[in-house]
């Protein structure tokens, strides 16, 4: 950490007066002040004056990216495979200086009316007032993402994240927006026909028409492939499908006027043969055959207006209240999913810089002990993790939210997902840490800390739980892999007939597997080269731990086969490798930005970046080395032995010790 000393000493050293334009490759979004066009490129860099221009011309390169289907690489797949997309390192740039300057606007608009709300009347009455929804209106926040045709704010993804993140801290009202924008808006900009955004568009922005999804049921869990509610075709009309079943915890249902219905879909083929498929419908709240349960009390978030919604016979028209194509539902539910578990993230981001402020103003006037509890060393450690998790964290968002920007058709299955596990298991932490720095203070009814516990526990368990999507993300991973080295990994597992691979394998095991950890590795990628150099060491780190994810990931492809899908415990171990990676990448990529333009507190950035991957690599050290020892060493069988002989007896098996047998 020596090195950290130097750091101002070789920012002023490299004589940085312009961004690096090998570190900092800015792309920005049209912009309407924007004077240059296509015609106009040649003649710029022909005279040299790119730089002048640098703003008009990135969003000229932009927008040419934006007209046709361009897709990003896969970052965090490719790299179970050791390989690793340099692009990514250069953290994503998208506002102009007017979008700065209109963000910071909206921000203190929203600050003001979030300031104002009054959260302790909320959680009393179980409801959000009717003055809450008109400021909001006012605000046009339920149009942040729909365009300026429509009467919306248009905002980016970036954006919209942001403007998210300040609403955060009433957590109530930010997740009924959120199911509102990015699924029953989302939906519509991205799959919706023009019909249907004419239509819808305008009365969402406006706050008229309220929507939200219904996903979720009593029986299919996390398994959105297992639902039971069904949309038929009409023996009438084949331009009319009949939905039946009944939908579970319904956000913010009870004010809702439009369902997203995620159904089973019928499809009739031949005469005799049907198929299974999913797709989406629009239904109105005022359609025959809807019945909205009352209100469910729950642990937190009070005020959700979280429902049942039970659909019987409920006849929807194809052309006017279907979503994508028929039969194409699941695949939109993925996409929507990285929408949603980015926005999420930065949620998470905003209750985590709240927190913050709390702590650190109870740790400034609490005293203790005749010591304030800024100056005592076990407050400044949990003060410390309170501010690394909450910058990873929004390091991860913003980059995700980037990528979503910076495509037309953008994949972040892995991404969107390893930034929603992180976001919500970290504040959760983050506010167990603020809880106890407040002490009994913070469990009283009504207080923020208190109130926060509560409210962001069920986040974790938003769209898919944590846990299963850890298990989605390893097996996303593994499976690329597996494409490639599928040949290796049939002839290992068969040494009767291929003998010589075998032994191959046997004798260069201890080295590349079992001291893979310290054996020494090229650095293949030179990712110190897209950073600036005072961050040579993490992203040698960064480098170090794609080494290990690729002989982990083939260590385990090589031990369990085709069974991988069944051993939890090694994906769970493979996913949290995968996020220490991508968490490290983000972290890099932002703080060589902010270091290189000179940022204010980019030292701090620099600093916090060392650290945290200094302590991944060690982390990481621990998951690889468990997967390459037996089960017995890492006590995965002991522990599943020990859970199955509860579940027989179950529950707690064991006798109290005041027992006697004598």
């Amino acid at each position: 950490m020596q090195t950290l000393r130097f750091l101002p000493w070789i920012r002023r050293s490299s004589n940085i007066t312009k961004p690096n334009k090998e570190i900092i490759e800015q792309v920005r979004p049209t912009s309407e002040e924007s004077i240059i066009t296509r015609k106009d490129r040649p003649r710029l860099e022909e005279e040299g004056l790119e730089y002048e221009y640098k703003d008009e011309l990135d969003a000229l390169r932009r927008k040419e990216r934006l007209t046709v289907d361009s897709t990003n690489t896969q970052y965090m797949t490719i790299v179970f495979n050791g390989e690793f997309d340099r692009d990514i390192l250069t953290y994503p740039e998208l506002l102009t200086k007017s979008e700065s300057t209109q963000m910071n606007t909206l921000c203190e608009r929203l600050k003001k009316f979030t300031d104002s709300i009054d959260r302790n009347k909320i959680e009393r009455d179980n409801h959000i007032d009717k003055d809450i929804y008109k400021e909001m209106c006012k605000l046009k926040l339920h149009g942040l993402i729909i365009p300026e045709e429509f009467n919306g704010l248009s905002l980016n993804s970036q954006l919209s994240v942001r403007m998210f993140e300040e609403l955060a801290v009433s957590p109530t009202i930010t997740t009924q927006l959120l199911a509102h924008t990015e699924y029953g808006v989302r939906s519509l900009l991205v799959y919706g026909t023009d019909e249907q955004q004419r239509y819808y568009l305008p009365e969402m922005a406006t706050g008229n028409m309220i929507a939200t999804a219904c996903i979720t049921e009593a029986h299919s869990g996390s398994d959105i492939r297992n639902i039971e509610t069904t949309a038929t075709v009409s023996n009438t009309d084949p331009n009319t499908y009949i939905i039946n079943g009944k939908k579970m915890w319904v956000t913010n249902g009870l004010n809702a006027n439009v369902f997203l219905v995620y159904c089973k879909t019928k499809e009739r083929h031949t005469s005799d043969d049907y198929d299974d498929r999913f797709s989406f419908f629009l239904v109105h709240r005022d359609m025959p055959g809807v019945n909205i349960s009352p209100p469910i009390s729950t642990l937190g978030l009070r005020g959700l207006g979280l429902t049942h919604i039970e659909f019987k016979d409920v006849k929807v028209n194809v052309a006017h209240h279907s979503i994508g194509q028929l039969g194409e539902g699941l695949n939109i539910l993925r996409n929507l999913h990285g929408y949603v578990r980015t926005t999420l993230s930065g949620m998470c981001v905003g209750v985590g810089k709240r927190l913050i402020q709390l702590a650190s103003e109870r740790a400034i006037q609490r005293e203790s002990f005749s010591r304030r509890l800024m100056d005592q060393g076990l407050i400044q450690k949990r003060l410390f993790h309170m501010e690394i998790d909450t910058y990873t964290m929004e390091s991860m968002t913003y980059l995700t939210s980037g990528i979503l920007d910076s495509f037309s058709m953008p994949v972040i299955s892995i991404e969107s997902a390893l930034t929603k596990i992180f976001a919500t298991d970290r504040l959760y932490r983050l506010a167990n840490d603020c809880l106890e720095i407040f002490g009994v203070e913070g469990i009283e009814i009504g207080h923020p800390v208190e109130q926060y516990l509560r409210d962001i526990r069920p986040w974790s368990m938003f769209d898919v739980p944590n846990d299963v999507l850890r298990l989605l993300t390893a097996w996303e991973g593994v499976m690329s892999v597996s494409t490639v080295i599928h040949d290796f990994v049939r002839k290992i597992r068969n040494p009767i007939h291929f003998p010589g691979t075998k032994l191959r394998h046997l004798l260069t095991s201890w080295t590349t597997q079992a001291q893979a950890m310290r054996a020494p590795f090229t650095f293949k990628h030179d990712l110190w080269e897209k950073v600036h150099p005072s961050l040579g060491i993490p992203a040698k780190d960064l480098e170090y731990a794609i080494f290990v994810l690729r002989n982990v990931t083939k260590e385990t492809l090589t031990k369990s086969g085709r069974d991988i899908i069944d051993n939890q415990l090694y994906l769970r171990r493979l996913s949290e490798i995968v996020m220490e990676i991508f968490a490290m990448t983000a972290m890099l990529g932002r703080s060589s930005r902010a270091y290189s333009i000179g940022l204010k507190n980019c030292e701090h950035e620099t600093e916090m970046t060392f650290l945290y991957c200094k302590h991944a690599r060690l982390r990481i050290d621990r998951f690889a080395k468990e997967v390459h020892e037996h089960g017995y060493r890492t006590g995965d069988e002991h522990l599943q032995h020990l859970a199955k002989r509860m579940l027989i007896a179950k529950g707690y098996p064991i006798t109290t010790p005041l027992e006697r047998t004598y």
